[in-house]
C-alpha cells in the first residue's frame, strides 16, 4: 500500500514549540500533509520510549528526509518497505538547500529510524505487514506446525524456534529435490538430508535435528499421513550421558569472574545480581531472564523459579543473591512498568526481557577477564555450582532438588567430578608399582 504519491515538506524557521525539540541542535521538520499525523506519532513514540532527545531529533529528520527524497520523485511508485529504505540510505548526496545548515546522517542512523517507522506503519495498519521469506507453501506449512506445538504440545518459543529452522530445511531440501508430498520422501532421502544438514554438528546437536524431524512426523500422522518409515529412517546419534566430564570453572576462575563487575553502575549492579543467581542457584539463562518480582518473597526467603515444562519450583534465596537483588533494585533498576527483576537499561524500555540479556551479562563479564574461552555461555555456571556441591560432599538427591533434575540419572553425571572421593575407591592398575 502507498501512503501518498506526492508530499510536499517544508521546514519552519521558528523555533520548534516541543520543549524536548528545542533542546535539540537542529529542529524538527514540519511535514504538510497526510504524513503529519504520522511524524508526530513517531516521535512521540520514541519519546514513550525514552529516546534521548537528540535521538528522536536525529531519528525525526532522517523520516522528514526520506519522505523529502521520495516526493521528489514524481515516477517512483514503488511502496515503501525495507528495499526502498536501502535505496534511499545509497543514495548519492544531492545538494539541497535544506542540507545547508546540518551534515547529512549516518547510514546506521537513517536505517535504524526507517526500520523503527516502518514497525510503527504496520502495526498501525497503514502498511501491509512484512512478507515472510521463502516459499508459501512451506511457510504455510510452519505455521501450521508452530501452532500444533503451540496448542498440542505446550513448547515454549525458544524449543519451537529450534523445531521451525530445523523442519523448514527438511522442507526446502525436499522441494530442492522436486518433492512436494511426504508421500513422496523415501527413506533413504530422510538419511541424506540428516548427513548434509548436520555436517560438523555435534552429536547433541543431530540429536535435536532428528528430535524436530520427529515431531514433524508425529504432527503429520494426526492427519493420517504414515511416517512410521519415515521417523523409522532418522539416524540415531551415538551420545552417551556419562561420556565425557562437565566442564566447569576453578574457584580462582569463578573469584575472577565476579570481581570483573563495575558495581558502581546500574548495568554492572544488574549484571552482577545476574550472575549471582547463576552462581548460587544454578539457574537456567532463561529463568533467569523469566524471574519476576511477584516470584521473591522477601519475608520467607524464598523465590519461585518457572523452568522447562512449565514447572514452578520454591527455592531458598541465599544472602548473597538477594543482596545483589536488592542493591539493584534500590539503585540500578530504570523505572519501567515490566514486572521482571532484570530489565533493559537502553531505549526501548518497557519491551520483554530477553534471555540474551543473561547471555550477554555473562559474555561481556568473562571477556573483561580472559575468560572469554572457558565460558562459552551460562550454563557452565550450573554446572560449577553442581561439581562444587559434590566435590564438598553433598548429596546427589541435594544436588537434583536444587537442579530441578527430573530424573537422577542426569545428576549422576557429576558423580565423575568428585575426584577425591574417586581417588579412595580406584584399585591399582595392574603391574604398576606399589
Amino acid at each position: 500500500m502507498v501512503l501518498f504519491s506526492r508530499c510536499l515538506i517544508a521546514v519552519e524557521d521558528s523555533a520548534v514549540p516541543d520543549s524536548a525539540a528545542a533542546r535539540s541542535r537542529y529542529q524538527v521538520p514540519r511535514v504538510i500533509g497526510d504524513l503529519e499525523p504520522t511524524l508526530e506519532a513517531y516521535s512521540t513514540s520514541l519519546r514513550e520510549r525514552r529516546y534521548a532527545p537528540r535521538t528522536v531529533d536525529i531519528y525525526t529528520q532522517c523520516i522528514a528526509d526520506f519522505i523529502r527524497w521520495r516526493s521528489r520523485r514524481s515516477r517512483l511508485i514503488a511502496p515503501i518497505d525495507e528495499a526502498l529504505v536501502d535505496r534511499f540510505i545509497q543514495r548519492p548526496l544531492e545538494p539541497c538547500r535544506h542540507h545547508a545548515r546540518r551534515p547529512r546522517r549516518m547510514a546506521h542512523e537513517e536505517h535504524a529510524a526507517l526500520v523503527h517507522w516502518l514497525t510503527m506503519l504496520r502495526a498501525e495498519g497503514r502498511l501491509p505487514m512484512r512478507p515472510v521469506r521463502g516459499e508459501p507453501a512451506i511457510e504455510a506449512e510452519i505455521a501450521d506446525f508452530d501452532r500444533h506445538l503451540v496448542e498440542v504440545r505446550g513448547l515454549r518459543p525458544a524449543t519451537r524456534t529450534i523445531r521451525r529452522r530445523d523442519v523448514r530445511a527438511f522442507l526446502k531440501a525436499c522441494r530442492a529435490r522436486g518433492i512436494r508430498s511426504l508421500d513422496h520422501v523415501r527413506p533413504a532421502t530422510i538419511a541424506e538430508f540428516v548427513a548434509d544438514y548436520t555436517a560438523g554438528w555435534k552429536p547433541a546437536s543431530i540429536r535435536i535435528a532428528g528430535i524436530s524431524l520427529r515431531s514433524y512426523f508425529a504432527f503429520k500422522a494426526i492427519s493420517g499421513i504414515a511416517t512410521t518409515a519415515l521417523c523409522a529412517a532418522i539416524p540415531r546419534v551415538a551420545l552417551w550421558r556419562l561420556a565425557s566430564v562437565p566442564p566447569c570453572l576453578s574457584d580462582d576462575q569463578l573469584a575472577g569472574l565476579m570481581a570483573a563487575f563495575d558495581r558502581t553502575t546500574a548495568t554492572g549492579r544488574r549484571d552482577y545480581a545476574i550472575t549471582r543467581c547463576l552462581v548460587d542457584l544454578g539457574l537456567r539463562g532463561a529463568e533467569v531472564a523469566r524471574l519476576t518480582l511477584d516470584d521473591i518473597d522477601w519475608a520467607a526467603g524464598t523465590l519461585i523459579v518457572r523452568g522447562k515444562s512449565r514447572r514452578a519450583d520454591e527455592l531458598p534465596l541465599p544472602r548473597a543473591t538477594g543482596q545483589a537483588i536488592v542493591a539493584y533494585l534500590r539503585n540500578g533498576r530504570p523505572a519501567t512498568a515490566r514486572r521482571e527483576v532484570f530489565v533493559r537499561h537502553r531505549p526501548p524500555y518497557d519491551l520483554p526481557t530477553a534471555p540474551s540479556i543473561v547471555r550477554n551479562a555473562v559474555r561481556y563479564a568473562a571477556a573483561r577477564c580472559a575468560l572469554s574461552a572457558c565460558v562459552p555461555g551460562p550454563h557452565i555456571l550450573r554446572h560449577t555450582l553442581a561439581t562444587r556441591l559434590v566435590q564438598r560432599g553433598s548429596r546427589l538427591k541435594d544436588v537434583a532438588d536444587l537442579l530441578r533434575h527430573r530424573s537422577p540419572d542426569t545428576t549422576m553425571l557429576y558423580t565423575k567430578v568428585d575426584l577425591p572421593t574417586l581417588s579412595r575407591v580406584a584399585m591399582p592398575w595392574p603391574g604398576s608399582r606399589p
